[in-house]
């Protein structure tokens, strides 16, 4: 009989279930409440449970493939004597289905170009649960019961401490004021890990939504070519000058209909660098930074962008304005995709506030920029700058592009009036 069949449970035949059906049927089971618990302690608010308890469960369906194949092992590695029901046994077959499952994540891990370590932590609650159930589960009595119906005690506690929604703004737009500055940042790559678009993005619908929200300066992140970035600069008309960084598709990029000039000062950093746009007004003179952190496992890479931007582009005489995706979430919570989403949450944390040297974030708790919860995206603000305005456009999201844009409004502070066109 082939796995599938296995996998379902006669309840209707009157013969006697199999050894195979049970050990599928608990393992899921246990690895359904991972993915429950994990689900609930990774969300911000209610409405992001549904994406993040179907990722859970996409995990877990993997791990119980992983498991079940490495349960077909066994019998390859062991005498049949060893494997007769007893702790002494079940807690053998524990360990080489475990190990073997893990290896497999490996090696998954390997052909997806995924951190080994980071898919390995990942994985390790839902392979566990799902390998400890498979082997001893049928030896598991009332205090496992006991102690499940206690989580789910804890699960419910934690739902009902939880918002049904984040907040999606925190500075309203206030009446219009000649000397404002409107600056919206967006990556037009794909989203949150697994579940990215693979479309690029659409040039005629970024023109709408820049023209719907009369954007000053557009600053872009994952900027698949130049001859995009052409295309994009055609559609918005002759008053759009600008450029990007050389780093291929994800090249980072600035367009502005005020003026200025963009140049990209650190081509050699992962992922294309920043891009700079300077406008000098005859007070003073204004600096956008525009960035694209690698992402991953690779906090000491984020914290290199960081120190050079505090390093090289500093300034008190200047009024700066940093954005972009830093790939950090500032939303400062475990969640089970990150290990695969940073080699050290608490290092992540204090790049974040290095950067807070520059100015302040208007969109601190503000809600997500992405799906499945994250807020990757920073505005950063120089404190003699005011912030007018702060908005994520959850409902402007298209197609592949897998971030949500924000926009910002700044007024010019002491640095000077320049022209701004509504």
């Amino acid at each position: 009989m082939d796995i599938t069949s296995e996998l379902l449970l006669d309840l209707k035949g009157g013969r006697e279930v199999s050894s195979l059906r049970v050990r599928a049927v608990l393992g899921f089971c246990a690895g359904v409440f991972v993915a429950t618990v994990v689900g609930v302690f990774s969300v911000n608010a209610t409405d992001e449970l549904t994406s993040w308890w179907t990722l859970a469960m996409v995990f877990n369906l993997i791990s119980l493939i992983f498991v079940a194949l490495a349960w077909q092992g066994v019998g390859y590695f062991f005498p049949k004597a060893i494997l007769r029901n007893g702790w002494l046994a079940c807690c053998g077959q524990f360990l080489f289905i475990w190990m073997a499952s893990l290896l497999m994540v490996v090696f998954a891990a390997l052909l997806m170009g995924l951190s080994l370590l980071g898919a390995v932590l990942t994985f390790v609650p839902f392979v566990s649960a799902v390998a400890f159930f498979w082997s001893v589960g049928r030896n598991a009595g009332l205090k496992t019961c006991l102690f499940a119906a206690f989580i789910l005690l804890v699960i419910f506690a934690r739902l009902l401490m939880l918002p049904s929604a984040v907040a999606a703004s925190v500075y309203p737009f206030a009446g219009s004021q000649n000397d404002d500055v409107r600056v919206m940042s967006w990556n037009l790559g794909g989203g949150a890990p697994f579940f990215a678009g693979s479309d690029e993005a659409n040039v005629d619908e970024i023109i709408k939504i820049v023209r719907r929200n009369t954007v000053h300066v557009l600053c872009m992140q994952g900027v698949p070519s130049g001859e995009f970035l052409n295309r994009l600069t055609l559609g918005l008309g002759v008053e759009w000058k600008g450029g990007r960084s050389p780093g291929g598709p994800k090249s980072t990029a600035i367009l502005s209909r005020i003026g200025g000039e963009v140049n990209a000062p650190l081509a050699t950093m992962d992922y294309g660098g920043p891009t700079v746009l300077r406008i000098t007004s005859h007070k003073g003179e204004l600096q956008f930074v525009n960035c694209h952190a690698s992402p991953g496992r690779k906090s000491g890479q984020r914290r290199a962008m960081v120190e050079w931007i505090l390093h090289e582009l500093r300034n008190l005489k200047k009024k700066t304005v940093i954005c972009g995706d830093f790939n950090i979430d500032t939303s400062h919570r475990w969640t089970f995709m990150a290990p695969l989403l940073s080699d050290s949450l608490s290092f992540d944390t204090a790049t974040w506030r290095a950067l807070g040297i520059m100015g302040d974030d208007p969109g601190f708790d503000a809600g997500a920029t992405s799906p499945m919860g994250r807020r990757s995206s920073w505005m950063v603000v120089d404190r003699k700058m005011p912030i007018t305005g702060y908005q994520i456009l959850k409902n402007e999201q298209k197609g592949g592009m897998g971030h949500f844009p924000v926009l910002l409004r700044v007024g010019l502070g002491r640095a000077g009036r320049i022209t701004v066109a509504d």
